[in-house]
């Protein structure tokens, strides 16, 4: 064999080497391209969990302000209730007051206050109690008398 023949074994051999150094490469290439697509394709399944997760969580919080969008309504128009109340009672309150007024410091009243002292002066000599106390209950045998 010559210098010519041995270099091109060498070249040969050494194109072998790389050839299937490239195949090899490329083999390991392809699996872990495969195992990174699994990766890919479990990541995106859990994603979709997570996001459908995360839709019912948004989807529950919207119903839960949806109810209170309507307290906030129930609320607002017992407020304006309650301000009609109070406007309705001041005006009785006042009606009251009127006719309190016109009945004690009226002819009607002056006369039941007459009655009242007449009926304590007569009470007093008969010996009767006192002073009346309110909310005490009377016995028959005082009622008697």
């Amino acid at each position: 064999m010559s210098v010519t023949g041995i270099a091109a074994l060498i070249a040969a051999g050494s194109f072998a080497v790389i050839a299937l150094s490239i195949a090899y490469l490329a083999i390991r290439a392809t699996k872990v391209l495969g195992d990174a697509s699994t990766v890919i394709r479990e990541t995106r399944a859990g994603q979709e969990a997570l996001l459908a997760r995360a839709s019912a969580a948004v989807d529950r919080a919207n119903s839960q302000l949806d109810r209170a969008e309507a307290v906030n309504a129930s609320m607002d128009e017992l407020g304006a209730g309650m301000a009609d109340l109070a406007g309705q009672v001041n005006a009785l309150a006042g009606f009251g007051r009127t006719m309190a007024g016109a009945v004690v410091s009226g002819p009607v009243g002056k006369a039941a206050a007459f009655a009242y002292g007449v009926r304590h002066a007569v009470g007093k000599r008969r010996g009767g109690p006192r002073s009346a106390i309110a909310g005490k209950v009377v016995g028959s045998k005082e009622l008697s008398r």
